[in-house]
């Protein structure tokens, strides 16, 4: 349950930060994509706790992976540079909520080419107060944002 929360903090944060910028729809996808992709490296759980261990937290959580999303970012809008520094922020907050928040599984941000980790000595477990302040913030970060621009399920976006 609380792995499905972090997550969802991740996809908020992200989507706070897209709508922010006032970005256009594609925009705002590709910004919230930015901030919660680099969970795809866990799928080795389904294999095995070796293959999630092996993977998670290298894979799409490395500086390789932020220029593929980077420059996805870049070619798939038209507001090209805002986009991509907007996927950028995204994704790096995707990082730091990952080394503070989540019981301190490091980061191999340079994999493969090293195995050089990135970690915080004092980083929450996940089950924590302060993961619940930063998970309850973001949520009412998302309702009022949708509640000032006026989105609704039956009118998710407002043209600028």
């Amino acid at each position: 349950m609380l792995s499905a929360l972090h997550f969802l903090t991740h996809v908020g944060i992200s989507w706070i930060v897209a709508d922010l910028a006032r970005l256009p729809p594609r925009g705002r996808w590709i910004v919230v994509l930015a901030g919660t992709l680099p969970d795809l490296d866990g799928i080795g759980i389904l294999w095995s706790e070796h293959a999630y261990a092996a993977a998670h937290r290298a894979a799409a959580h490395g500086v390789f992976f932020a220029a593929l999303i980077i420059a996805v970012a870049v070619l798939g809008t038209d507001r090209p540079w805002l986009v991509g520094a907007l996927a950028a922020i995204s994704f790096h907050l995707h990082l730091l909520l990952d080394v503070v928040g989540t019981g301190g599984m490091p980061i191999r941000y340079l994999w493969p080419l090293t195995d050089w980790q990135w970690s915080y000595g004092g980083h929450w477990v996940l089950a924590s107060w302060p993961n619940a302040v930063v998970m309850t913030v973001t949520a009412l970060g998302v309702v009022v944002i949708a509640w000032r621009r006026k989105r609704t399920p039956d009118r998710p976006v407002i043209d600028y």
